[in-house]
């Protein structure tokens, strides 16, 4: 193994170098490079194309480099740091691979890490040795979505290595895998509001009658045709995306029609005509479009996997938690309850293994009613992206709160150990969390921090944690509300700047929310300190606090509502989600 002596007391004698016709992500990754070693060692380490002369050792950076770098024969976004005699080399299976082993390069040896869009480290060093023979590494799975908004800026979803739709992830970053839509879209695909006066039936026979407000009658041809030229036009239209969804609506309103129930029948799942469906058009666009994924969902009726149909090789089949639990890890509860919705999914995870080359999952990390409910599964999070990774999946999003603003109630401690875990499920989730803390709220407040998320998270365990808790939720008492609000109040105390007093500030939301929403109504105790919460969360530029919903309706609902249970009307703030 060799040693390189990088830097020291400021100065080297490397030179970061990539190919004179470079893309912009690998120039970006050189840049990259030469910045973090000035913070790590002070040495303003040159770069420059390989048109220049060679003036001594090199970190060779991407393909191509004086003709001796390749790019790897290894996945798209993995990539290899090795030793090459005098020089040092980091290469991928593409361009963005490239500069994700920059940033490993960089966590190993420089001890880097992007807590948050906002918090970084680095370990300051004044001799920068290394030993190295070759590090190889490849994401476990394709996609890789934290589904928060603070996790969807650009540069800290490069660091996470993130490649999800919504992160703002451009040419320099290697781009993302763009999706026209990644959710219900059967609505969409043939417009009931243009069809069904017409052509009723286009759309579910349920008890005989053709019904509005359903899902589609998949074996209709003229539905197949309709359906595929509005798919062409999505895929003509927006070409820089390479997944389109053809997913069934949100509802159970399947239609039952003689030849939709036989194919169900025959299928053993109501996911049976969906597939053939999908499948139909899926081959209709392969070859006038063969970069595009075409994206469904095995969701609630349509979980269990079909018996006999098999989805093609340009489709993702993406199942989804919404029913489960997540006090325990989904195995743990599926076996406790062999009849219970986390069995259902696993079951059915475990057999659509066989039907599909690109199973995904969609997952949940959040309370939607309650963004500011403590739910805190870190461990139980670690646990479960673990079994999906041995059972076949190979995309996974974790739904977080997606409101513009967030970041409370552990959302950006999640979004961190959301990427460590998808690139590499066997991560130490403790030692990650110990790094986090310390990194964002420092030593010894961290310590206080992460006396507070062990609180939640071991009342979490009580159960049932699901994605609908209110504040009235077993696993919550005022006891243990007022202490997490004291045990923050002693982290405010140690915190040693502003950055982290307004970081514990924010966290410190949570429990306030819990506490707000608990006291009884028409007092004035509860009119002012609906008020400061209201007041606080518009301070740190936060739009939501019940998934959406106007923050005034929200302010409404703490007034009016004991536990915010009672909630006027069906007001909806849609904005779609791509």
């Amino acid at each position: 193994m060799a040693v390189y002596t990088i830097a020291e007391q400021g100065e080297s004698v490397f030179h970061i170098v990539a190919h004179q016709y470079a893309s912009e992500t690998v120039r970006f990754a050189a840049s990259e490079m030469q910045k973090y070693l000035l913070q790590a060692t002070g040495a303003a380490i040159p770069y420059f194309s390989d048109r220049c002369p060679q003036r001594g050792p090199e970190i060779r950076i991407g393909a191509g480099v004086r003709g001796e770098t390749k790019q790897e024969e290894t996945d798209p976004e993995g990539f290899v740091i090795r030793g090459a005699g005098a020089h040092v080399t980091i290469t991928g299976g593409s361009d963005r691979g490239v500069l994700y082993g920059v940033y490993r390069f960089l966590e190993i040896f420089c001890g880097f890490r992007a807590f948050t869009g906002e918090v970084e480290k680095i370990d300051r060093t004044d001799l920068l040795q290394i030993e190295l023979e070759e590090i190889r590494e490849k994401p476990a799975f394709e996609f890789r979505d934290s589904y928060f908004r603070n996790a969807f800026q650009g540069d800290f979803a490069a660091k996470s290595r993130f490649n999800s739709s919504l992160c703002d992830l451009s040419f320099a970053h290697g781009g993302r895998m763009k999706w026209f839509n990644f959710h219900h879209s059967f609505v969409d695909l043939v417009p009931e509001a243009l069809y069904f006066d017409s052509h009723p039936e286009y759309f579910s026979e349920i008890g005989g009658e053709r019904v509005r407000n359903s899902q589609l009658c998949l074996t209709n041809p003229e539905v197949k045709k309709i359906a595929l030229a509005t798919l062409r036009r999505w895929i003509r239209e927006n070409p820089e995306c390479s997944v389109f969804s053809v997913a069934q609506n949100d509802n159970r309103r399947r239609c039952t029609c003689p030849n939709c129930k036989k194919l169900e029948e025959e299928e053993g799942s109501p996911a049976g005509p969906i597939l053939h469906f999908v499948n139909e058009l899926a081959d209709a666009i392969r070859d006038e479009a063969p970069h595009v994924l075409i994206h469904t969902f095995a969701y609630q009726y349509s979980l269990p996997a079909p018996k006999k149909v098999v989805a093609r090789d340009n489709v993702i089949v993406r199942l989804c938690t919404i029913s489960c639990r997540f006090c325990a890890p989904l195995e743990e509860l599926a076996k406790q309850d062999p009849d219970g919705a986390e069995a259902e999914f696993v079951n059915a995870l475990q057999n659509w293994h066989h039907h599909a080359k690109h199973l995904y999952v969609w997952n949940y990390a959040t309370a939607f009613r309650n963004y500011l409910f403590p739910f805190f599964h870190f461990h139980t999070l670690a646990e479960n992206i673990r079994f999906f990774a041995k059972n076949g999946v190979v995309g996974v999003l974790e739904q977080g709160n997606f409101a513009y603003g967030g970041g409370a109630a552990g959302d950006d401690l999640k979004s961190y150990l959301i990427g460590r875990l998808l690139w590499n499920p066997e991560a130490d989730v403790d030692a990650e969390m110990k790094a986090y803390l310390e990194g964002v709220y420092g030593r010894k407040a961290g310590e206080r921090m992460g006396a507070y998320y062990r609180l939640f998270e071991e009342a979490g365990k009580k159960g049932p944690l699901t994605i609908r808790e209110y504040p009235d939720s077993q696993i919550v008492n005022d006891e243990l509300i007022q202490k997490a609000l004291d045990i923050l109040d002693q982290a405010l105390s140690l915190a040693t700047d502003e950055g982290v007093r307004r970081r514990i500030k924010r966290e410190a939301l949570c429990p306030r929310y819990l506490a707000t929403a608990r006291m009884p109504l028409d007092t004035l105790e509860k009119k002012q300190a609906v008020e400061e919460l209201i007041r606080d969360v518009k301070g740190f530029g936060m739009t939501e606090i019940m998934e959406r919903t106007s923050l005034a309706v929200s302010k409404e609902v703490l007034l009016t509502s004991l536990y915010c249970k009672e909630r006027p009307g069906r007001y909806s703030l849609y904005y779609i989600m791509q």
